[in-house]
């Protein structure tokens, strides 16, 4: 981002970087169960409206991290209790970060590569993980290379670093028991920035995606037990930024950008993985990208993003929280 263009868009909106940045304050009681249309409701806002930010759920609670911010990606991290009903603040993040990924093993929170608040437009390679016991990060083991715009999937008592067209190409493996990661052969075609990727049994799914600053409908499995590269059926249509999670052993596929990255979707599919066919489902309440996103319970929650992408991110960013019931 230009710091010229940032001057100008936010002197325009009225905003100043420091408010922009000033720390979460806890929300109020959630207890909305507002319908918003068909199997859709409102869940906990944000106090702080972000896109790009990350999230994931440990001890079945949703934690929340990170975003763009109108100056610099964010470092907040937040954590939501159900059983509280708060969107508590913890110990902030090493640096601001967005587009990262973002995972739990061995009851830690990981956070690896992305573009950080002293990285600028570069990826960086830098991985941390969180301990919730103790409100505490930890430096880890850099990733072989840098990534931005990736996915982060544990599986198998593993990490798996996928994903992204700025920075290191391929797939990156992490053995907590040696503390290291592996680069593996993995298809170029793999390197795309916005995709989604999800865990579905023994195998991961890298779903969409852009190269080139054009999105795909592309979707490629890697099963990690016999370490095999497979397509998989296209998307319906091509997307990037979009948000995908897995419920009741069937896909889901949130939003994102369109093919030529200029319109963002409100449109939401799913996929049987046994079936393996794509079949569209209505309307999320309102477009949406780059949004975190978390399966709890019987519902998939939607948490921030933005109706704009890229450099527009902060300036069209989300508080809302959307949660996707069946039933």
């Amino acid at each position: 981002m230009k710091k010229t263009a940032l001057a100008i868009l936010i002197a325009l909106a009225g905003l100043s970087p420091l408010a922009a940045q000033e720390p979460v304050s806890e929300s109020p009681i959630f207890d909305s169960g507002l319908r918003l249309s068909g199997p859709w409701s409102l869940g906990p806002r944000l106090d702080q409206a972000r896109a790009g930010l990350s999230a994931t759920v440990l001890d079945g609670r949703v934690y929340a991290a990170g975003g763009a911010g109108l100056a610099n990606p964010r470092d907040a991290l937040e954590v939501y209790d159900p059983e509280v009903g708060v969107w508590r603040v913890l110990k902030p993040l090493p640096v601001g970060l967005e587009r990262f990924g973002m995972a739990v093993l061995e009851d830690r929170i990981w956070v690896a590569g992305g573009y950080s608040s002293d990285g600028g437009a570069e990826p960086i390679d830098s991985v941390w993980s969180y301990d919730p016991l103790t409100d505490a990060w930890s430096g880890e083991t850099a990733l072989p290379g840098p990534k931005a715009s990736l996915s982060l999937v544990a599986l198998n008592d593993q990490l798996y670093a996928l994903g992204g067209e700025d920075g290191a190409p391929g797939l990156f493996v992490y053995a907590p028991d040696t503390q290291s990661w592996s680069a593996l052969e993995a298809p170029v075609e793999i390197n795309r920035r916005g995709a989604a990727a999800v865990a579905v049994g023994e195998e991961l799914w890298l779903i969409g995606g852009a190269q080139n600053g054009q999105a795909t409908p592309r979707v490629d499995v890697y099963h990690t037990v016999s370490q095999s590269w497979r397509r998989a059926p296209d998307l319906p249509e091509p997307r990037a930024g979009h948000a995908a999670a897995v419920l009741d052993g069937h896909i889901h596929v949130f939003g994102g950008r369109s093919a030529d990255m200029r319109r963002t979707l409100a449109s939401h599919v799913v996929l049987d993985a046994d079936a393996e066919v794509w079949r569209s489902l209505p309307d999320m309440p309102a477009p949406r990208t780059e949004s975190g996103v978390v399966t709890l319970d019987d519902g998939i929650w939607l948490i921030g993003g933005g109706s704009g992408a890229g450099f527009f991110a902060p300036f069209t960013a989300l508080d809302a929280v959307d949660i996707f019931s069946p039933s």
